[in-house]
């Protein structure tokens, strides 16, 4: 009997040894010494920290593991609510996992410990420090009591107000010098020549916007005409090895979306990426209760952490952006709102590019789709817009070097390069605008990701009136904010850049405000004959350049359109298109809404109410192939297979 002790005794030691040290103690802790083997495996094999593959196999959780390592070093386990003492460096304090208590409220706990990677190891291996005055918390309460105890710099930092945030350009600011004489002039020669010469002076008017409205509109149709490119990622369904794989970070900013917390979670579980080299964040504000005791009802997966924004202004999604991307483990970043069901697998595909890229490749737009358009026009309308932004003047655009307008949502970015230009600006309501054209300043490009994320459209005529004009109101705000230095937007984004963005920028702003006003001054045109017989050499110019620009603009308008609803393989679409100029009408008078509130409230964010579409597909569900499906992995030859 004590001969077979003695070997039990050595073979437990000899697994103890194979084990890696942060898992290697838990057998003594109850678990298993071939599901802790099975963990450990799954780390080599794919390049993962053992410790996530055990939470990643539900082994163990968060908190029954530092329990477990807290018993291990003979120190108190702290669950219940603790202070941490502000200051630091904050990145470093995070990732190092140790911090001085708070005196007054951690009772006599000097240090506070939540190690992870390399420093849990070092301690574990340092063995046994049976003191009373330190104690071992989790990395989520960890994180949580940092926050709060740095809450005032957490603050500034989201809002760009810290010392770094401060010395950037940004909607925050008010117009330069510059920019109101411009304005001045430009506002009093208009009164000037409508009181005397009302006539001459709208087709001067005209005359001079004729080169933004050109602009606009051979990009739309020269996007018509690229050919759509060759999806070889997809035709030859290649993908990474899950060894292959950087550690991605997700960031979902929720503000009162109870109604989509479980269609969410659901599309994130459905994503085909390692739970090990996961990071998601959720990204909710200090004073939504509901969310907040929505999210403590749940029991999470270890790689999806709920961050809370100090209280601060401006409450805009850029703000909870920073705080993500400061606290972010991943080498690459992307962001989903709260209604999005992405293609399972998206995030593999994005790495794919990534890694096949050169470094100068910063970002990647997948491709935003309405997957309730049999709902009503108003979500049917949205779904050809989208049709015409994501499969053809998008990709037309990335494909000629051209820069775009990014979406708010799934745009996949490297990491390093986000941090490398500040992250968002927290004071424009349409961060993503600004974010685009900032990366390019900075010597970055963007590029195409076929891959779907489908969408829900407003329902009503209000909400989508309220989420346009905010979506316009940034489009001011990011013009105002690159406009201030010419010269240097010039100099930094180079010619083709620049006039791809005053097009796309100022063209849209433009052609949505001018949209009622030359509709009427051609219609006046036209009932006095002005428009058939000129009186002036230059009033016969300006018609022709506006008859030129009115007939192109009307194939513009259709085109992107048309071929968009083509490629998306939905015929339906095409029924719609008698109708878009009414439905640029309403973009008009969102327009004139935002104009209102570039002025009245500048950094009001417009929340979209999201849970009220009915026909939505569950994440999931069966799709046709190019409609948004996920790339079908390869059967893997039977020696590879585990």
């Amino acid at each position: 009997m004590g001969g077979a002790g003695a070997n039990e005794a050595e073979d437990a030691e000899r697994r103890d040894f194979a084990l890696p040290v942060e898992l290697a103690f838990l057998q003594r802790h109850g678990l298993s010494p071939s599901g802790l083997s099975a963990a450990a495996t799954r780390a080599t094999r794919n390049g993962t920290s053992p410790l996530r593959e055990a939470y990643a196999l539900r082994l163990i959780d968060e908190d029954r593991y530092y329990r477990a390592f807290a018993a291990e070093l003979a120190l108190p386990f702290c669950e219940n609510a603790f202070a941490l003492a502000a200051g630091g460096e904050y990145e470093a304090v995070l990732r190092a996992g140790i911090a001085p208590g708070a005196s007054s409220q951690t009772g006599h706990y000097r240090f506070i410990l939540a190690p992870q990677e390399a420093g849990l190891r070092r301690m574990i291996e340092a063995g046994p420090r049976a003191r009373d005055d330190v104690a071992v918390t989790t990395p989520r309460r960890f994180a949580k009591a940092l926050r709060l105890a740095n809450a005032s710099d957490v603050a500034l930092h989201a809002a760009n107000l810290d010392e770094a945030g401060l010395v950037r350009d940004s909607a925050r600011l008010k117009a330069s010098r510059g920019q109101k004489i411009a304005a001045g002039v430009a506002v009093a020669a208009a009164a000037l020549g409508g009181v005397l010469a009302p006539l001459e002076a709208f087709f001067t008017l005209a005359l001079l916007l004729c080169p933004v409205f050109l602009g606009l509109i051979l990009l739309r149709l020269a996007a018509s005409i690229e050919p759509e490119a060759e999806d070889l990622w997809r035709t030859q369904r290649w993908r990474l090895d899950d060894a292959r794989l950087p550690v991605y970070t997700v960031a979902i900013p929720l503000y009162r979306e109870e109604a989509v917390l479980d269609q969410m979670l659901r599309g994130l579980a459905a994503l085909d990426y390692p739970a090990a080299k996961l990071d998601i964040r959720l990204l909710i504000e200090a004073d939504d209760d509901g969310m907040r005791a929505a999210l403590a009802r749940l029991r999470l997966p270890a790689h999806v952490t709920v961050a809370v924004m100090p209280p601060g202004q401006p409450r805009t999604k850029p703000r909870a952006l920073n705080l993500a991307l400061r606290e972010a483990r991943g080498t690459l970043f992307t962001i989903f709102d709260a209604e999005d069901i992405p293609d399972p697998q998206q995030l593999r595909l994005a790495a794919a590019r990534f890694q096949r890229a050169p470094a100068e490749l910063a970002c990647l737009q997948a491709r935003l789709v309405i997957d309730h358009a049999e709902e009503g026009l108003l979500p049917a309308l949205f779904a050809l817009e989208y049709a015409s932004l994501f499969e053809v003047l998008n990709p037309g655009l990335l494909t000629a070097g051209l820069p775009i307008m990014l979406g708010g949502t799934s745009n996949h970015f490297r990491t390093q390069a986000l941090r490398a230009v500040g992250g968002w600006d927290a004071w424009n309501v349409t961060e993503d605008a600004d974010l685009g054209l900032r990366l390019v300043r900075a010597g970055y490009r963007m590029g195409d990701l076929p891959s779907d994320t489908r969408e829900e459209a407003p329902v009503s005529i209000k909400a989508w009136l309220r989420q346009r004009s905010r979506w316009i109101k940034g489009y001011m705000q990011t013009a105002m904010t690159h406009s201030r230095a010419p010269l240097a937007l010039l100099r930094e984004a180079g010619p083709a850049a620049t006039i791809t963005f005053t097009s796309l920028i100022i063209g849209t702003i433009v052609t949505a405000l001018g949209f009622p006003i030359f509709a009427l001054a051609t219609i006046a045109a036209y009932w006095e004959g002005s428009v058939f017989s000129p009186p002036t050499p230059f009033v016969t110019l300006t018609s022709a350049f506006a008859t030129t620009v009115w007939l192109l603009g009307a194939v513009a308008l259709f085109a992107p359109p048309a071929v968009g609803a083509i490629r998306r393989r939905d015929p339906g679409l095409l029924l719609l298109l008698p109708i878009l100029p009414l439905y640029y009408g309403l973009v008009s008078i969102a327009a004139w809404m935002a104009f209102y509130e570039f002025f009245a409230r500048r950094f009001a964010w417009n929340k979209t109410e999201h849970g009220l579409a009915r026909r939505r597909q569950a994440p999931g569900a069966s799709e046709e192939p190019r409609s948004g499906a996920a790339i079908r992995p390869p059967p893997a030859p039977a020696a590879a297979r585990y």
